[in-house]
């Protein structure tokens, strides 16, 4: 055998030991722990009502009255509906911003609604409004909220959801609801996180 073809015969040897199972070339790495570093933790977002939901109702600018029996009221334009609910929300996080608000469906018409039903349930939902009593809220926001620390804070506070049926409204949309009826069955408060980087 000719001295090149042996030298070339060399090189390829050496190339297929250096060449590794994926068809890399082979070469030096190594791997440190990093100790002591090698956990993260979730934050929480939490509300627990800690005693029972009450309701009063006032009509524009009088004074507010309870309701023992939220299906025995008959509402008329200029009454305002409230809902009370001690509560606890439990906020942790860095970067957490939350948001309370009634859940899907809470004022709904009922399943097979009237002319009337449907009516009443767009006069209410349109003015409805939160207040939260204990937390920093969003400029320009009610319902908003930041807490933004890794140390978990209880805020105690009672959550109203107000719910008006504005006695400034066109006739022909207050005629419409007269006799409606509304399904408060799944009326409920919730938290969820809001995009804090806006």
């Amino acid at each position: 055998m000719k001295k090149t073809t042996k030298a070339a015969v060399a090189t390829a040897a050496a190339a297929v030991l250096l060449v590794g199972s994926a068809g890399t070339l082979a070469f030096w790495n190594d791997t440190a722990n990093i100790s002591g570093q090698n956990a993260i933790t979730a934050g929480d977002l939490k509300l627990t009502a800690t005693s029972a939901p009450t309701w009063t109702i006032r009509h524009t600018s009088g004074t507010d009255s309870e309701v023992t029996d939220i299906t025995a009221v008959r509402l008329v334009p200029g009454d305002k509906l409230t809902y009370s609910m001690p509560a606890t929300i439990t906020a942790q996080g860095q970067n957490l911003r939350f948001k309370v608000g009634l859940a899907g469906g809470s004022i709904a018409a009922p399943t097979t609604p009237t002319a009337a039903d449907t009516a009443l349930a767009a006069r209410l939902t349109s003015a409805t409004t939160f207040t939260v009593v204990g937390a920093t809220s969003v400029p320009g926001t009610t319902d908003t909220f930041d807490h933004k620390n890794n140390g978990a804070s209880n805020y105690v506070t009672t959550i109203k959801a107000t719910i008006t049926w504005p006695f400034t409204g066109q006739p022909t949309d207050d005629n419409a609801a007269r006799t409606g009826q509304v399904n408060l069955a799944n009326f409920a408060i919730t938290v969820t996180q809001e995009d804090a980087s806006v």
